[in-house]
């Protein structure tokens, strides 16, 4: 983390955090305790076109934006208005975003969202032009349509005008933020990890070329040119910490006074690990929701990893490099999906998701033989009973991906803290433990907003596991500006 070598003195009040995903904009004001004084929400809508094309826009972000902020400094109402001055202003956010701004920061084009793959023709001219580009890249899975290079190429093939008039490409909701804030075009090492566009033994952004030759006024053509032309200003990478003092301008846009330092938090993925475990080399959490995946910080630093080259081998796993090493990702497609296609196919439920539909699941999962093997070996036996072992047969599937997924990432946990509404259940956690052999903790659930203690109005709201990541933004600025805090991941507080 980086502290400012401007600040003279700490700074004493509350950190805003914001956090901008892909459905809403969140924000909270936390104190060096941790506790948060005010929370704020604000939707977002998504444009879905054809071929996997998925937009938003940066006017729907400033003003989702802009309103957290002015509910977070004003109070909305059920809290004591915020104290005064801020410490900072902290940001995380959606990674993986292609933003394009022209020279006065207005955008130029929509913004093209992380999920985005509809570049698939750029991205094969982009391999067969660049041979090299995917089996140098040892931080992400191969390149896919989803890539910044192939949503580049997209752009400037099908709206030159907007390319040609863009003087700063962002790749982050974050990025976007404090650009917005101070002027400063940057980029967290994790989350340019996401782009197919960061080489970490450099340190740098790779220098790929167009398949596309240039037609200038004058002259022929002049073949492939650079991917990102000279007129293109790519963000600067740096580690979490201050970018820059709120510009003038910016406190009039957006209401935050001139002058407050702003802090970029690691991406979504590095914030919401921090943020839950923490960011200590083997530091480890499982997510179990509709899809599932496991994180660990692994010590080795994203400048040793393999190249996809030197071993042969394609990489099997998101790897972004994490200031304690790099961050290691594997993903299970389905988790709470499979279950709850197993309770409509095997159990009969046709509403999965349903309180009675659990206790039926839990009740299943409880049958005696413990082992689903047996179940289901019971010759003749009851319907319901035949249903309750395949239905245990899959929990303990996702069971054994787990452990898989623990074992492939070298994580070698005591407990496992675990997220997500599958690890909601007592049974599911059962098998999850009998999988990895150690137990596992369920973080909170929920979110902000709902959740104030007894004492009224002046209650104390709460962080949960889907908050991790404002979290995270509290403990980064606080640690920037050199301020003591007492403020824990989830994990450390259950």
């Amino acid at each position: 983390m980086t502290t400012d070598p401007r600040s003279s003195q700490p700074a004493s009040g509350p950190v805003l955090a914001i956090d901008v995903g892909t459905s809403s904009v969140k924000a909270a004001l936390l104190d060096q305790t941790g506790a948060v004084l005010e929370d704020a929400q604000a939707s977002l809508s998504t444009t879905r076109g054809p071929d996997g094309r998925m937009h938003q826009h940066l006017e729907d972000w400033q003003d989702a934006v802009s309103a957290v902020i002015a509910d977070c400094l004003r109070g909305n109402g059920s809290l004591s208005p915020a104290p005064s001055p801020l410490a900072a202003v902290s940001v995380t956010g959606q990674m993986q975003d292609l933003v394009l701004l022209d020279e006065h920061g207005r955008p130029t084009h929509p913004v093209v969202l992380y999920s985005d793959t509809h570049a698939r023709s750029e991205l094969a001219d982009l391999s067969r032009t660049n041979p090299t580009w995917a089996p140098s890249i040892a931080v992400t899975p191969p390149p896919g349509p989803d890539a910044l290079p192939p949503k580049l190429l997209h752009v400037a093939r099908t709206a030159p005008t907007a390319y040609a008039a863009s003087r700063t490409v962002l790749f982050s909701a974050a990025g976007w933020v404090a650009h917005a804030l101070t002027g400063d075009a940057v980029c967290d090492r994790l989350t340019a990890s996401t782009t197919g566009l960061y080489d970490p033994r450099t340190d740098d952004w790779i220098p790929l070329q167009s398949p596309d030759g240039t037609a200038p006024e004058t002259g022929p053509r002049s073949g492939p040119d650079p991917l990102v032309p000279a007129h293109l200003r790519l963000p600067r990478l740096v580690d979490p910490g201050i970018v820059g003092p709120v510009g003038a301008q910016a406190a009039r846009a957006f209401g935050v006074p001139a002058g407050t330092p702003v802090v970029l938090a690691l991406g979504d993925a590095g914030s919401a690990t921090d943020g839950t475990v923490g960011s200590e080399p083997g530091d480890v959490y499982l997510h179990l929701g509709t899809t599932g995946w496991v994180a660990h910080v692994d010590p080795t630093p994203a400048a040793q990893l393999p190249l996809p080259d030197e071993t042969g081998e394609t990489v099997d796993r998101h790897r972004l490099a994490h200031p304690a090493g790099h961050l290691a990702i594997a993903r299970l497609p389905e988790a709470g999906e499979a279950l709850a296609r197993a309770r409509r196919d095997l159990l009969d439920l046709t509403d999965p998701h349903s309180p009675g539909a659990h206790a039926i699941a839990e009740a299943a999962l409880a049958q005696p033989p413990t082992s689903t093997s047996a179940r289901a070996a019971t010759p003749d036996g009851a319907a319901a009973t035949r249903a309750a072992a395949a239905y245990g047969e899959v929990v303990e599937a996702l069971a054994a991906d787990v452990a898989a997924l623990l074992e492939r990432l070298g994580a070698e946990p005591d407990r496992l803290p675990a997220t997500g509404g599958v690890v909601r259940s007592p049974m599911v956690r059962q098998f999850i433990e009998q999988a990895v052999g150690v137990p596992v903790d369920v973080m909170g659930v929920g979110g902000l907003g709902g959740a104030r203690s007894a004492a009224g109005s002046g209650g104390e709201l709460t962080l949960t596991a889907s908050d991790a990541g404002l979290l995270s933004c509290a403990r980064v600025a606080f640690d920037a500006l050199g301020v003591e805090h007492t403020v824990t991941p989830l994990a450390q507080r259950s």
